[in-house]
């Protein structure tokens, strides 16, 4: 593994892992609302409604949470989806809502407040590089039938990462969004990330995929 810096750290708690894991195995509601947009407005009323039923219980809130949520946008995608997933390189994809009930069971393990929790409404693709000599992704971009869409912010960008040996070298990371209208189903959709040599890692969602992407 290789750090960088500042030293990126990217860390799940086995504890906080089974407690995401679990809405995971309930099926889909039945009588979602297709219709209703999912917003940050709606999802943090729903999660202050949680919380209050929830008495404490941060494992009951999150259930709590996503049950109302698959009530009116029907299944979605609880874990960033990994675009390249290798022993040298992890590319991920995170949502809106996905990326938000991440946060709220970090939170809840420091009893803070739902009302600091973050929402990141776009579709955010993460380069994170995992060993010195790996593919270098220089640029990520996203496709809708063969057209590009324009990322809405650009963080990846050339770091400095040392092993365990004292080597050191230069590699991009961080992360590029993009609006979440590219992701509608319809369309073929594609992320590919496009090293600095070699040929792009290239991935392509079905339509089931894209429709619990929210």
């Amino acid at each position: 593994m290789v750090r960088s810096r500042p030293v990126l750290r990217f860390c799940t708690s086995l504890a906080r892992a089974a407690i995401l894991c679990l809405p995971a195995l309930m099926p889909a509601a039945v009588g979602s609302q297709p219709g209703e947009r999912l917003t940050e407005g709606r999802v943090r009323e729903l999660a202050r409604r949680s919380e209050a039923q929830a008495r404490g219980d941060a494992t009951e809130l999150v259930l709590l949470l996503d049950r109302r949520v698959r009530e009116r946008w029907g299944d979605f995608e609880s874990f960033p989806i990994s675009i390249v997933r290798r022993e040298d390189l992890l590319v991920t994809l995170t949502t809106p809502y996905m990326g938000y009930r991440l946060a709220v069971a970090d939170h809840l393990r420091t009893r803070r407040s739902l009302g600091t929790i973050p929402w990141i409404d776009a579709a955010t693709v993460t380069v994170s590089p995992a060993r010195i000599g790996g593919p270098d992704i220089q640029d990520v971009a996203v496709s809708r039938d063969g057209r590009e869409v324009p990322p809405l912010l650009n963080r990846l960008r050339p770091m400095t990462f040392t092993n365990g040996n004292g080597e050191t070298g230069v590699m991009h990371a961080g992360e590029v969004r993009f609006p979440m209208s590219a992701f509608v189903p319809g369309a073929v959709v594609a992320v590919a990330a496009r090293p600095r040599e070699g040929a792009p890692f290239v991935y392509t969602f079905t339509a089931s995929e894209l429709e619990t992407l929210k």
